[in-house]
C-alpha cells in the first residue's frame, strides 16, 4: 500500500503518534535540522494520519545540562511518551546515543514502538573505541528497536551487522526543503551578487574532520598553478587558526570566512559559487552537499559515507579519496579547465535533487516506516 503526503492527499489510515527525541535548547547540527524541517512538515505529516511531537533533550556538555537532562527531561519524556504510539529516536554518538539509550530503555518498559535513526558518519568508529558496557547498549538499542533508519546506504550496512545481517534497515534521507524550495521558484543564479573571481563553496563545521584542512591546501596548489580563485567557508570554528592555515599555503588573501548562514543568504552562497567542495574525513549524509546540488551547483567531496550516495561520478560532480588535498585540487582544476563539463554537471546536479530527494518523497518514506512498524508484532 503507498502512503502519500501531499497538500491534497488524507490518508484514510489510523492515527499514528510519533514523539521524535532528538538536541535541543540551541543546539546545533545535524540532527536538530532534520527536527527543525519535520516540525515544519507537521501538517502535511498530519493529514496522512500521523501526529508529530519534538522531545528536546539537554545536552551532556556541562555538569548543569547533565543534571537538567536527568532531573527534568527523564520525567517530562515519560509524561509525553504516555502518549505516543512510537517514539523516535534520532542517534549520533558518544552524548547522543547515552542519551538516547537512558530514554530508550525507558521507553521500552513502557512498551512503546522504537525507532532507531542513525545520523553519525563516525558510529562504527565509536563503536570501535567504546568499552565494553557501551558496545553492549548499542547492540541492544540497535537490535531491539523495532525498526533502524540510516541515511545512507554506508550507515544501513553498518546497521545490518548489529541485527545480525537481517538486511532489513531502511534509508530514509535528510530535507534540504530551502534549498529545494529555492530551486523550484527562485533562480538558478543569483545574479546581484556575482562574484569577479569564480570561488569554491564550503559550508559546515570548521573543523578537520570537515577536511577544511585539506580544502585549504587544494587551494594552495591551484593558485601555484596560476588559477586565480577564492575559497568561501559558511560555518562556525576556530577562524583564527584556519587564517593561520591560510597563511601557511600562501592563500590568506583567498580564504573567506562567512560564518553562519541560513535562508537566503545560503542558496545565494551556493548559486554564486563555481563548485561546492565537501572533504568530509566521515559523513552521514551530507546535507550541505545536496543543499548545493538543489541550487545547480557541482560538487566535489570525499567518498565516504552518505557522499556516495549523493554524488554520481562524473555526473553531477566527483569523489576523492579523504585527505587528498592533490586528487581535490585535481578535479576542481577539470571542472576550471572545461567550462561546458561544469555546465553540465549543475544541470545534472539539480535534475538529481529534484527526482530523489524532495520533501514529499521523502516524508512519504517516513510514513511507510510508520505503519510498517504500526503493523508489525506487537513489542
Amino acid at each position: 500500500m503507498r502512503y502519500e503526503v501531499n497538500d491534497a492527499g488524507i490518508s484514510n489510515a489510523n492515527r499514528i503518534d510519533v514523539l521524535h527525541v532528538g538536541p535541543g535548547y540551541g543546539q546545533r547540527g545535524g540532527i536538530a535540522s532534520v527536527l527543525g524541517e519535520l516540525a515544519a512538515r507537521r501538517a502535511s505529516f498530519e493529514r496522512a494520519g500521523i501526529g508529530t511531537t519534538i522531545f528536546e533533550t539537554h545536552g551532556f556538555r556541562s555538569a548543569g545540562s547533565s543534571l537538567q537532562f536527568f532531573s527534568s527531561d527523564v520525567p517530562k519524556f515519560i509524561r509525553v511518551a504516555r502518549g505516543a504510539d512510537i517514539v523516535h529516536f534520532h542517534v549520533s554518538e558518544r552524548g547522543s546515543f547515552y542519551r538516547k539509550f537512558t530514554l530508550y530503555m525507558i521507553a521500552k518498559v513502557m512498551r512503546r514502538r522504537v525507532v532507531f535513526h542513525l545520523h553519525s558518519g563516525n558510529f562504527g568508529r565509536f563503536f570501535a573505541s567504546a568499552d565494553g558496557l557501551t558496545r553492549a547498549a548499542m547492540r541492544q538499542f540497535i537490535g531491539g528497536a523495532d525498526l533502524v533508519i540510516g541515511t545512507s546506504s554506508a550507515s544501513m550496512r553498518l546497521l545490518n551487522q548489529f541485527r545480525g545481517n537481517a538486511d532489513d534497515t531502511s534509508i530514509i534521507a535528510n530535507f534540504a526543503t530551502v534549498a529545494e524550495y529555492g530551486a523550484m521558484h527562485g533562480h538558478s543564479h543569483d545574479r546581484s551578487q556575482v562574484c569577479v573571481r569564480p570561488y569554491i563553496a564550503f559550508a559546515g563545521r570548521l573543523s578537520t574532520q570537515k577536511g577544511v584542512d585539506v580544502l585549504i591546501e587544494a587551494l594552495g596548489l591551484l593558485a601555484r598553478q596560476g588559477f586565480d580563485l577564492t575559497l568561501r567557508l559558511a560555518g562556525e570554528g576556530d577562524v583564527g587558526h584556519w587564517r593561520s592555515v591560510a597563511g601557511a599555503h600562501g592563500v590568506i588573501d583567498r580564504v573567506y570566512f562567512e560564518g553562519w548562514l541560513d535562508g537566503d543568504d545560503k542558496l545565494s552562497f551556493y548559486r554564486n559559487a563555481f563548485v561546492f567542495c565537501l572533504p568530509s574525513q566521515f559523513e552521514a549524509f551530507g546535507i550541505a552537499a545536496l543543499e548545493a546540488m538543489f541550487c545547480g551547483v557541482p560538487v566535489v567531496a570525499t567518498r565516504v559515507g552518505g557522499l556516495q550516495d549523493l554524488i554520481s561520478e562524473g555526473v553531477t560532480g566527483y569523489l576523492v579519496p579523504p585527505n587528498d588535498a592533490e586528487a581535490l585540487a585535481c578535479r576542481v582544476r577539470q571542472l576550471l579547465e572545461n567550462p561546458m563539463l561544469a555546465t553540465r554537471m549543475k544541470a545534472a546536479a539539480l535534475s538529481r535533487a529534484k527526482q530523489d530527494y524532495t520533501a514529499k518523497t521523502i516524508s512519504e518514506q517516513y510514513v511507510r516506516c510508520y505503519r510498517d512498524v504500526t503493523n508489525g508484532a506487537s513489542v
